[in-house]
């Protein structure tokens, strides 16, 4: 299987022409580097924020009580998964250690901007915990964002599928369900989905401190191979603001046709803003 491109270094200018625009994943090694501290282990967690809870289908969880069940996760047991916390809202004092929190790469990013709200239209910075077991459903993530994931402690396999492969994944039609998949990629059923056969496939696994690109709209999912942490956020800028602003409209007029006109609105002032913005700085 096709491994995806680890890179040491690289420059801004070589990263955005030979990656961003072309939509092709890539691994830095050491960006995170740019943050003051790099010990994100679960003794840091468990010292500064352990008691610190959040609900996960109706039963809350202490991170102190995560990190003991990523800890003992198996793939006959594994842990509840995914276990999020939207770091700016449950975590703000961790959201200061991790600045600037696109190390340089991941800039511009619209959502810095205040015009977006946290936790809605694919703004999002969230720390997942996890253990052996736990897989990620096989998805593209919504509104066609940019994806950044470091690894914080413990190793990843990311597997995407390059190029337009809905066909192959059997991708749902309407709304958000187009942005997910029912094939398991680890236990096929080609009963059920036979075209699965000719999925082509890369991965590679991310190791503490390393950072993943996983550009717009290619489908992906993780496999954790023991416990692990990770930070996740969304990149918005002129690259995929087209895309993006199509889906404030598609993904929601199959429910509520008004909020989509309201959305897709909203995404034309906030666009225009954002690039009058760029242009002056």
């Amino acid at each position: 299987m096709p491994q995806i491109e680890k890179r040491d270094q690289i420059s801004y200018e070589e990263f955005i022409n030979q990656y961003l625009k072309k939509r092709k994943p890539l691994v830095f090694k050491n960006a995170s580097k740019a943050w003051p501290s790099h010990q994100f282990g679960p003794d840091f967690f468990s010292d500064k924020f352990g008691d610190y809870v959040m609900d996960f289908e109706g039963k809350n969880y202490s991170i102190n009580q995560i990190l003991e069940l990523t800890k003992n996760s198996t793939p006959a047991n594994p842990a509840p998964y995914p276990i999020s916390f939207e770091i700016p809202h449950d975590l703000p004092e961790f959201m200061a250690m991790i600045k600037p929190i696109h190390m340089n790469f991941a800039t511009p990013n619209w959502f810095d901007s205040k015009i977006f709200p946290f936790g809605k239209f694919g703004k999002n910075v969230n720390l997942f915990f996890g253990g052996q077991g736990n897989q990620y459903s096989l998805h593209k993530d919504f509104y066609h964002t940019n994806a950044w994931i470091t690894q914080l402690y413990g190793e990843k396999k990311f597997i995407l599928f390059p190029g337009d492969q809905d066909e192959y994944l059997y991708a749902g039609r309407k709304g958000y369900a187009n942005f997910l998949s029912p094939v398991n990629i680890l236990n096929p059923d080609l009963g059920k989905h036979p075209k699965f056969k000719s999925a082509q496939s890369i991965e590679v696994t991310l190791e503490p401190g390393e950072t993943i690109f996983v550009p717009n709209g290619m489908w992906h999912t993780t496999v954790a191979l023991g416990q692990n942490i990770s930070v996740i956020y969304d990149q918005l800028n002129s690259t995929n603001y087209n895309a993006w602003r199509k889906d404030m409209f598609h993904i929601k007029k199959e429910q509520n046709f008004p909020k989509a006109v309201a959305n897709y609105g909203f995404a034309l002032i906030a666009g225009t803003i954002c690039k009058i913005r760029e242009s002056i700085q």
